[in-house]
C-alpha cells in the first residue's frame, strides 16, 4: 500500500506542477495576476469546503440539534489551514508549511473515502457521483467496456475537479497506476478511493 500512496502523491505533484507552471507562464502576460501573491491564490478554509460541497455533493460536518450546521473543515482545520477569514488567510506565509500539506492530504484522503464509500458500501441507497462506471465493479485494464467505463468517469471527476478533461499524460499516468493497485487490492472501490485522493491532493484543487 505504502508503494501505490507514493506512486499517487506523485501523481498529484505531478498535476500540481503542471498547474503551477500555467500560472507563471499567465502571471507573465497578465499584470493583475503577477500581483497577486501565493498566499492570496490559496483558498480558505471555507472555499475548500464549498468546493468539496459543490464538487462531490459531500457536507463535511454535521447538524446540531437546533439545526446549526457545523463545518468540521472550518472548525477543525480552520487555523491550521492558513486562517478563516480574508484579514488572517492573507497574512498567511506564502509558503505553506509541513502541517498545512499534511492536513491537505489527511482532508483529501477522508473526502475520497467518504465519496466513494458513500456508494460502494452495501446499503447504499443509489448512485450520485459514479454515472459512468460501476464502482464496486468496474476498473482499468485488459477489459475493454470496464476501462472504458472507469476512465469516462476519471474524466467526469476531472472536469468536476478541475473544470477540464485530462491530459493524455495524465490519463496514462492515472490508469498505470490504478492498474497495480488493482493487482494488489483486488477492489475497486480502494482504487477509486485511492485515485480520488491524489486528484483531491493536487495543487490545483487547492489554489484558486
Amino acid at each position: 500500500m505504502k508503494q501505490f500512496l507514493l506512486a499517487l502523491c506523485f501523481l498529484s505533484s505531478f498535476t500540481g506542477c503542471k498547474c503551477q507552471k500555467e500560472n507563471e507562464s499567465d502571471a507573465a502576460s497578465t499584470s493583475d495576476v503577477s500581483s497577486l501573491t501565493p498566499a492570496v491564490m490559496r483558498l480558505t478554509p471555507e472555499q475548500i469546503s464549498k468546493q468539496i460541497k459543490d464538487a462531490l455533493d459531500l457536507d463535511i460536518g454535521w447538524t446540531d440539534q437546533d439545526g446549526r450546521f457545523h463545518d468540521l473543515l472550518v472548525e477543525a482545520y480552520g487555523v491550521p489551514l492558513g486562517g478563516i477569514d480574508f484579514v488572517s488567510a492573507h497574512k498567511r506565509d506564502p509558503i505553506p508549511k509541513v502541517q498545512t500539506l499534511l492536513l491537505v492530504r489527511r482532508i483529501a484522503y477522508d473526502v475520497a473515502a467518504a465519496v466513494v464509500w458513500r456508494e460502494a458500501r452495501p446499503d447504499a441507497t443509489g448512485t450520485i457521483l459514479f454515472q459512468h462506471c460501476l464502482v464496486t465493479e468496474d476498473y482499468p485494464g485488459d477489459d475493454e467496456d470496464k476501462d472504458a467505463r472507469w476512465m469516462a468517469q476519471l474524466e467526469d471527476f476531472y472536469w468536476r475537479l478541475y473544470g477540464r478533461p485530462p491530459t493524455e499524460e495524465e490519463k496514462s499516468l492515472v490508469r498505470s497506476t490504478a492498474i497495480e493497485i488493482m493487482q494488489r487490492e483486488k477492489w475497486p472501490p480502494t482504487v477509486w478511493t485511492l485515485t480520488l485522493y491524489a486528484l483531491l491532493s493536487s495543487q490545483e484543487f487547492w489554489t484558486i
